[in-house]
């Protein structure tokens, strides 16, 4: 039951991070648009994060009813978004002498990849294959997505 509070806390943690890209700093759409992507805008905010709300709910619901090998999917979500704090929120807020909307409530990713860390994985709870699993797929795949995407690759597809 531990790790299954662990993932429905991300999908908490992810509303969280929502309010504040869109009411810190003039909202993330506004910073990505300024700093990276002029052509971004709250319509893509939207269906993108609409669509990781409905990615976490059902990664949380699969590993909630079927357990075992499905604890890749939490995972998955739990630390590409800590590595997204850091690559983007941290990195770009540093960077650009700016503040990244989302750096602070990225705490919450780093708080839920120590506990499940520490009490999943350290605890037994998590095998190594399964963990390491979710946690490289999720920093790489996920991580990458949400480091690269709007910051380079995005920006430089739409102006071809």
């Amino acid at each position: 039951m531990t790790l299954d509070l662990f993932a429905w806390g991300l999908l908490a943690a992810y509303v969280v991070h929502l309010l504040d890209e869109t009411m810190m700093n003039g909202g993330f759409v506004q910073w990505v648009s300024g700093h990276f992507w002029p052509g971004y805008n709250a319509r893509m905010f939207f269906w993108f994060n609409a669509g990781a709300v409905l990615g976490i709910a059902a990664s949380n619901a699969l590993f909630d009813l079927f357990g075992g090998h499905l604890v890749v999917l939490p995972l998955f979500w739990i630390f590409g978004f800590a590595a997204h704090g850091v690559t983007v929120h941290i990195f770009w807020t540093v960077g650009q002498r700016d503040y990244s909307p989302g750096l602070v409530s990225s705490v919450l990713y780093w708080i839920l990849a120590y506990l499940v860390t520490r009490y999943g994985y350290a605890g037994g709870l998590i095998s190594g294959p399964d963990f390491w699993s979710g946690v490289i797929a999720g920093i790489v795949l996920l991580g990458g997505f949400l480091t690269l995407g709007p910051t380079w690759l995005f920006p430089r597809l739409r102006a071809s």
